[in-house]
């Protein structure tokens, strides 16, 4: 069973009567006065610094998808809604930037509350120390967070005591609590090897640093952060105080920032303690495994690719089962069949409001492929599923009248058919005009057929029209069977190896132009997903090299909310939203008011979108704060 299973029951025991979950736990719930009493309640404390992580407001809903989901390869693929940060227009007043921010900052002041009481304890706290420092890891990761996504922000080191702590503080400029941030983690890190008193410590070399990770233990992971993660983590921090988005850095700056992404991402490569799931098994798809062990409450011991995620427990059928999290619901395959009966079907309810764009599905199946790899042309039908020149794209699996589904020409990408799905998925099918019909159970068996009157096959269709599928809620993968409920149990990834390969390729380009080393880990991400890459001879310049790897984080990271802090630190944010203006014409997309909806979207994007407006309810209680300056 999954650690967080004990974290929920002795939780419930510690603030019975305060809150249903941890999750929901108020800061002022855990105060050094009247809580840390005995070594246990570190423990407790601990755990409600995890929580924010764990809430709607965070990575379960607002700041995950609704503030940081839609991007050039994602589109929320509704007409009306009243969230309006999905479609960028969203101001000071809206309610989940005001949520999320208040989320966030709550964990923080957890953290302060742990850290001062650890401090000025009494007890023998020696077996706490590790929680200490959990604790202000997590309260430098949420400055991360809100550095990247608001800027100049309140650094909040002291727990909040009066009034005054909470009225009058000013924001700190964004390079400088970055700087602060890295700073944090690196002391977290580096306390399993500080040097004796009368030792000064130097911060060690890339090949100590991987001996040193090699000894993690990940007996907690990927529920709690561990020394590997932490090194992850800095990888991706340094990245972007490498960006374009961040004022006040000079060149030398740059070079340095980028030298250290490439030094701590390099470090957890080499310390051989993750590996891509089902690297080495052309057989298993296992991009599709590792998110089916996220929806199913599955750690993997084995190749441990995920290596921090923010865990959801249940679905809120109970107090014992309770969740703060969507996903699955509002992000994954759209299923709400209505068949009178819903317990027939065999995926759980979901509204599956983000698509994969136009723009996504040409990068898994044009851009990068070599020649030799024969793909589907737009208008080509199957007439043979049987013949060994198709292979199925995926086993989908939730149900067992869709495993015959027909996928591309040999050499297909794996992560295609599991990121860009068919909607309505417990019964229906994807036909040419982007309608889908209802079946009982999903009988019908042929998810890509030209028509409703037709029993043609063409798995090209609709490219710009299909669900992420990455968070589908499948019963057999599930567990639960007719649920109609807004919250799951589907874990969300935090970090995965995958990234701290593709993160240590890029740094290392932008220091020292292609290697063979860097292209050996874009390599790796490619071979997992079964596609070719070209040799390393034909990315022999710095800007043919950058592509490719921005490219694979597109293919690779999609629906992770990582893509638009990644085209913000890359300067090309706006660039790339407009390019759904064009988009939009493309016959490919499919037809339907998706395209048109997306391309509304595009234009309301400006310059003063690479970050966040500080909520006003924020402005009128922290009067030494002032709005961000487009806003």
């Amino acid at each position: 069973m999954k650690k967080k299973l004990n974290i929920f029951a002795l939780i419930a025991i510690a603030f019975a009567g305060v809150s249903c979950s941890f999750l929901d736990v108020k800061p002022d719930a855990i105060t050094g006065d009247t809580f840390y009493k005995t070594e246990s309640d570190f423990y407790y404390g601990l755990v409600g610094v995890y929580g924010s992580l764990n809430n709607e407001a965070f990575y379960g809903n607002y700041y995950s998808l609704m503030l940081s989901n839609t991007d050039d390869l994602s589109y929320y693929n509704r007409t009306s809604t009243s969230n309006n940060s999905v479609w960028y227009t969203h101001d000071a007043g809206s309610a989940e930037i005001f949520e999320a921010w208040t989320e966030i900052y709550r964990g923080i002041n957890n953290a302060n509350v742990l850290m001062k009481a650890y401090e000025t304890s009494d007890l023998d706290l020696a077996d706490e120390k590790a929680y200490y420092n959990e604790a202000r890891f997590l309260r430098a990761y949420y400055h991360f967070i809100l550095a990247q996504a608001w800027g100049d922000v309140p650094l909040r080191t002291k727990a909040i005591q009066t009034q005054e702590d909470e009225t009058n503080c000013p924001a700190t400029p964004q390079l400088e609590i970055l700087q602060w941030v890295t700073d944090e983690m690196k002391a977290v890190l580096y306390d399993g090897m500080a040097a004796q008193p009368d030792e000064e410590f130097t911060e060690p070399t890339e090949e100590a640093l991987a001996a040193y990770l090699a000894k993690t233990d990940l007996s907690n992971a990927p529920s709690r952060i561990t020394n590997t993660t932490i090194a992850g983590i800095l990888a991706r921090v340094y990245l972007f105080m490498a960006g374009e988005s961040i004022e006040d850095t000079t060149p030398d700056m740059k070079t340095e920032y980028f030298a250290e992404a490439g030094k701590f991402s390099k470090a957890v490569i080499d310390c051989g303690l993750h590996r891509l799931y089902g690297e080495g098994n052309s057989a298993m798809n296992g991009y599709a495994q590792m998110f089916i062990n996220m929806i199913s409450d599955v750690y993997d011991t084995e190749f441990r690719e995920s290596m921090w995620e923010a865990d959801f427990y249940g679905n809120r059928s109970s107090s014992n089962h309770w969740s703060n999290g969507r996903i699955g619901d509002l992000i994954g395959l759209q299923s709400s069949a209505d068949v009178g009966t819903y317990d027939i079907v065999n995926c759980n309810f979901a509204y599956g409001q983000y698509n994969g764009s136009l723009k996504l599905w040409e990068l898994y199946w044009e851009t990068d492929r070599v020649d030799a790899e024969n793909r589907l042309t737009r208008n080509e039908s199957v007439t043979d599923p049987e013949s060994p020149d198709y292979e199925a794209p995926s086993d989908f699996a939730g149900n067992e009248f869709w495993e015959e589904n027909v996928g591309m020409k040999k050499g297909w990408d794996k992560r295609q058919f599991w990121n860009l799905c068919p909607y309505n998925y417990a019964g229906g099918n994807m036909t040419a005009s982007g309608v889908t019909t209802t079946w009982l159970g999903g009988i019908d068996r042929t998810p890509y057929r030209v028509s409703t009157n037709t029993t043609e096959v063409r798995p090209t269709i609709a490219q710009g029209v299909r669900n992420c599928g990455k968070y589908r809620r499948e019963v057999q993968y599930e567990g639960v069977k007719g649920d109609r409920g807004s919250y799951t149990p589907v874990n969300y990834p935090v970090l995965r190896f995958a990234d701290v390969l593709l993160m240590y390729a890029e740094a290392s380009n932008e220091v020292d132009g292609p290697t063979q080393d860097a292209y050996d880990c874009v390599k790796r991400v490619r071979d997992r997903a079964g596609i070719q890459t070209r040799a390393f001879s034909e990315y022999g310049d710095k800007e043919a090299f950058r592509q490719l790897i921005r490219n694979e984080r597109g293919r690779e990271l999609c629906f992770e909310s990582l893509r638009k802090y990644d085209l913000i630190r890359w300067g090309i944010f706006v660039e790339a939203m407009h390019d759904y203006i064009e988009d939009e014409l493309d016959p490919d997309w499919g037809s339907g008011n998706t395209a048109s909806r997306a391309a509304e979207t595009a234009r309301n994007v400006q310059n003063r979108h690479i970050l966040l407006p500080i909520p006003s309810i924020e402005l009128g209680v922290n009067g030494a704060l002032r709005q961000n300056s487009l806003w």
